[in-house]
């Protein structure tokens, strides 16, 4: 063993987090109003079964 080895280390620094937090946006709420519905949910079926796959 070396002196250097002997010598106490300092205790470890913990890193400050990295993402910055900014206060909410004037007029926001914490509990958000539903999305609207924008589409049915069969509307794009007859597109999809139509396309066809790439041939290789």
């Amino acid at each position: 063993m070396t002196d250097r080895d002997a010598e106490p280390q300092p205790p470890a620094r913990r890193r400050a987090p990295r993402r910055v937090t900014t206060p909410p946006p004037p007029g926001s709420h914490a509990a958000p109003e539903p999305e609207p519905a924008r589409h049915r949910l069969d509307e794009n079926d007859d597109r999809l079964r139509a396309d066809k796959p790439p041939h290789y």
